[in-house]
């Protein structure tokens, strides 16, 4: 339950970033005080059984089920466009990626931005590659890799995972820690370890698979 209850205070987070508000914002939209849903958000109060109704009440596009369980897209609209997508192709996201969630590339409305490639079968499904574009993760992994992800809900501590973050993706060994989530390179002379607090996390997605041109 606790596990559960965080995901789904990792979702409102995300939603409040996706739809441009601040928390003090949404909270007045949807009907709460923002200091209860600071207490909410922050995991000192658990979430109450109406407070799904009461966000898709105000954001009708948001679909209960992503709220609730994480199944499927954040909106209705993404949702048609998941189902219109071919199923021989995965999206390769663009070196340079401009501010946005993963999921508004892969599944979403920047999925042009990405190149559509054919699927890799020798690896278990996945959502999306990308090409690494830093040896901070070396040497287990190279500049020019291309990393196949899948989005987990649950989590294998100590593996490797592409974060999505309010700074940006972050590809690293994750580690609980009392603070947050400690993140670890391979190259740590360069490249020290950090800690990324829970509530800046949007999905983690784990690698299922690598390409290296020799």
């Amino acid at each position: 339950m606790i596990y559960e209850e965080e995901q789904m205070r990792q979702r409102i987070t995300s939603l409040i970033h996706r739809e441009g508000l601040t928390q003090r914002e949404f909270a007045n939209k949807i009907g709460r005080r923002p200091a209860n849903l600071s207490q909410i958000l922050n995991g000192d109060r658990h979430i109450p059984r109406t407070l799904a109704s009461e966000i898709t009440k105000v954001f009708k596009k948001v679909r209960k089920d992503w709220l609730v369980f994480g199944e499927g897209t954040m909106y209705e609209e993404e949702a048609i466009v998941e189902h219109q997508t071919p199923t021989d192709t995965r999206p390769r996201l663009p070196k340079s990626m401009s501010a946005g969630h993963l999921e508004d590339y892969y599944m979403g409305a920047k999925r042009a931005e990405c190149q559509e490639k054919p699927i890799i079968t020798q690896f278990s499904d996945y959502d999306f590659s990308l090409i690494l574009k830093n040896n901070r993760m070396s040497p287990k992994y190279e500049r020019g890799d291309e990393l196949f992800f899948k989005k987990s809900t649950i989590i294998e501590w100590g593996n490797d995972y592409l974060l999505d973050t309010s700074e940006g993706a972050k590809f690293k060994k994750i580690i609980p820690d009392e603070e947050g989530i400690r993140c670890v390179s391979y190259n740590k002379e360069e490249f020290p370890e950090f800690i990324v607090p829970k509530n800046m996390i949007f999905g983690y997605y784990r690698l299922v698979g690598v390409l290296r041109i020799l």
